[in-house]
Formats: C-alpha cells, sequence, structure tokens
C-alpha cells in the first residue's frame, strides 16, 4: 500500500468516526425538534459512512474473499443518499410532510442498478472472485456504464434537492424578518462541496498515476472536513418553523408553492380591506416598532394586530408589495438611518447600530441598506 492510499484511508477512516458520531448524536437529542428530519439525516449520514467503509476500506482487505456475494454492495447505499437528502429537506421544508408509499418510487434506481450488473450480481461465488482480480474487473458485463448510473441519479437529486432550497427561500422570505438561521443555506454549501468532491473523484480517475495519488489525497482531506463541517451543521440547525407556527402559515406556504397566480384565490378581503388594513399596518409599524424584535416573524406580527396571517400575507403583497422580510427590514433601514444621524448614538459601532435597530447579523443589515437607501452605511454617514 503506497503513502498516498495510507493518507487517503487515514482521512476516510476518520471521516467514518465523524459521520456515525454524528448519526448517533441526532438520534440522542432530546430537545424539541423535527425528529422525522434528524432520523432521516441520520439514516442519510450512516449509509455515507458504510458505503465509505465498504468502497474504501474493507476492499483493501481479504474481507470480500471471505464474504464475496458483497461484492459491490456499497452502491446501493450511495443510491439511497439522494432520496434521503431530498427527504431530509422535505422534512425540514414543509411542516405537513409524510412519507406515503408513492415514496418507494425513490428507491426505483436500487433494483435499476441491480438489474444493470444482474450477470454479476447473480454469478456464483467462484466467479465474484474472479472479478476481484483488476484483470478481470473491466470484463463485467455494463461494469462501465455502472459509473454513470449512479453519477446521473446523483446529479439529478442534487438539482432537485437544489430547488427545494430556493423554493424554501423564498417561503421563509414571506413568514420571518430574519433567515440567516432558517434557510437551510448549509445544505446547498454541501451540495456546492459534493459537486467539488465529483470533480477531485474525475481527476483521481482519468489522469496519471501521479495526478492520481494527488488526487486520492485530496480527496481524502476534503471528505475529513466536510465530515467535521456536516457533523458541526447537522447537529446544529435547529427546526425552522420552531417559532413561526407551522399551523398558521401552513396554508401560506402551500400558496407560494403553488404560484402566484393561485395565491389569495380564496381570501374574502376586499380592496377596501386592504387599504384599512394597511393604514392599521403602517400606525402600528410607526408606534409600537414591532420591528425591533429580530425574531419577528409573520405570525407574531398578525397576533399583535390581530390578524389571521394570511390576510396579513395578503395585505403585505397586494398592498405594500412587498414580502413580509423585505417589509420588516425596510422598517429596521430606516430605524437604522435615525440612529446614525442622532449624536445619542455616536459612539455606537455599525454593528451596534444594526442590532439596536433590529437586525440580528452585519450581513442582512448591510445587504438591506444598501438595497434601500442605494449606498452602503459607512457612505451614508459620510453625506449625512
Amino acid at each position: 500500500m503506497t503513502l498516498s492510499f495510507t493518507v487517503y484511508l487515514f482521512c476516510v477512516a476518520l471521516a467514518i468516526a465523524n459521520l456515525v458520531m454524528a448519526a448517533i448524536l441526532l438520534l440522542a437529542l432530546r430537545k424539541a425538534r423535527n425528529r422525522k428530519a434528524n432520523l432521516t439525516l441520520s439514516l442519510l449520514l450512516l449509509c455515507l459512512a458504510a458505503s465509505f467503509f465498504l468502497g474504501d476500506i474493507l476492499y483493501r482487505t481479504s474481507f470480500f474473499e471471505r464474504y464475496p456475494h458483497l461484492i459491490e454492495s456499497d452502491p446501493f447505499l450511495s443510491l439511497c443518499l439522494g432520496p434521503l437528502l431530498y427527504c431530509y429537506i422535505l422534512y425540514q421544508t414543509r411542516p405537513d410532510f409524510q412519507l406515503r408509499p408513492r415514496h418507494l418510487l425513490h428507491l426505483l434506481a436500487l433494483p435499476g442498478y441491480f438489474l444493470l450488473l444482474w450477470g454479476f450480481y447473480t454469478a456464483d461465488a467462484a466467479t465474484k472472485l474472479a472479478y476481484l482480480k483488476p484483470e478481470n474487473w473491466l470484463t463485467i458485463p455494463h461494469i462501465v456504464v455502472a459509473p454513470y448510473f449512479k453519477k446521473v441519479q446523483l446529479f439529478g437529486y442534487g438539482v432537485a434537492c437544489y430547488w427545494l432550497l430556493v423554493r424554501h427561500g423564498r417561503v421563509m422570505r414571506e413568514l420571518v424578518s430574519s433567515i440567516d438561521d432558517r434557510q437551510l443555506r448549509w445544505l446547498r454549501h454541501l451540495l456546492l462541496m459534493a459537486a467539488g468532491l465529483f470533480a477531485v473523484w474525475i481527476v483521481s480517475d482519468e489522469f496519471s498515476d501521479t495526478t492520481s495519488r494527488l488526487g486520492f489525497n485530496m480527496l481524502g482531506f476534503t471528505l475529513l472536513f466536510s465530515s467535521y463541517w456536516v457533523t458541526y451543521h447537522a447537529i446544529a440547525q435547529e427546526y425552522v418553523f420552531a417559532k413561526v407556527g407551522a399551523e398558521a402559515v401552513l396554508p401560506i406556504i402551500q400558496e407560494i408553492e403553488e404560484g402566484k397566480d393561485v395565491r389569495y384565490r380564496n381570501s374574502t378581503l376586499t380592496p377596501a380591506d386592504i387599504q384599512g388594513l394597511m393604514e392599521r399596518l403602517a400606525a402600528h409599524m410607526a408606534h409600537a416598532k414591532p420591528y425591533l424584535d429580530n425574531d419577528l416573524s409573520l405570525t407574531a406580527l398578525a397576533e399583535q394586530l390581530q390578524l389571521n396571517p394570511n390576510h396579513l400575507s395578503q395585505v403585505l403583497n397586494e398592498g405594500f408589495g412587498e414580502s413580509f422580510y423585505k417589509f420588516v427590514n425596510r422598517h429596521r433601514v430606516e430605524e437604522s438611518q435615525r440612529l446614525l444621524r442622532d449624536p445619542a448614538f455616536a459612539n455606537y459601532t455599525m454593528l451596534g447600530i444594526a442590532y439596536k435597530a433590529g437586525f440580528n447579523t452585519s450581513s442582512t443589515f448591510y445587504k438591506a441598506f444598501k438595497d434601500v437607501v442605494g449606498c452602503p452605511p459607512s457612505e451614508f454617514m459620510k453625506n449625512k
């Protein structure tokens, strides 16, 4: 075994340990969270760890010589990764999501892969052992096509998962005023890292031996880093609807996902009602300043106004022409402008001003300020 493969396998072994630990911790959490989502993510992490273990560790031992019928069993685990991630995102982004018999269709890739390599999987033990020799491996029928089957399936689920996350981002802008910890942005980054791992995989497979060794080292270190990163975010992720009131906002979520043409189709509000509620909302924002609560949600504001959350959403979108997120942060920007002009707050840092105005992150503050005012806060201070 060369040094490069030793480094790679050492990184893989640590990554496997991290993933198993994260899966156990997710199942042991007792906090009020989305436990079905945690269970799904635990299964995903265990499948990922087991596929690494079977595909990278055991192939370099005599394990498969004793158990030849387990040869090439790791692809079935990797084919479960896409469906599990897809279900995890659905559990996190849809309060009403439940697994149904139709969701078994997501597992069709497993029998499809089995049928693709039918001749190999139905062969006797002696034939499979003969295939373990490098010179015989490529003689397996369709073995060259099989990796592309897996890559296409994973790519398809990557696109589908990214679309779910983009849609979820739109939903959150209608429900909360601070989206940084509810947008599941870490999952977007995870998909980007997975794309990077594909690239390293291609480099290690397609180029010379020297480049391949370098590629394996790169892949090993990337897997190790990714395992720590995924472990942290998987455990830190809270249920995104914990403070939003999932039951109250479910009709809004469903209408957002169906499209603008059908939103508020069952609403009883007339244009006159909307105009009156706009004036009432504007007065409440000016006097009560609810936007100073950095965790303000649509349901919380609706309770203050004694309104149905769906009606408040309609007033914001059809009356003010803004999402809840944009509406609240516009008021926060106006408050921050007032604070920046006030000599009493001259000793505050820009971050202090942001927190005082209701923002909970500097990045959201700077972006919202520039969107509303047209310049960053520092330039505003020079021209005030």
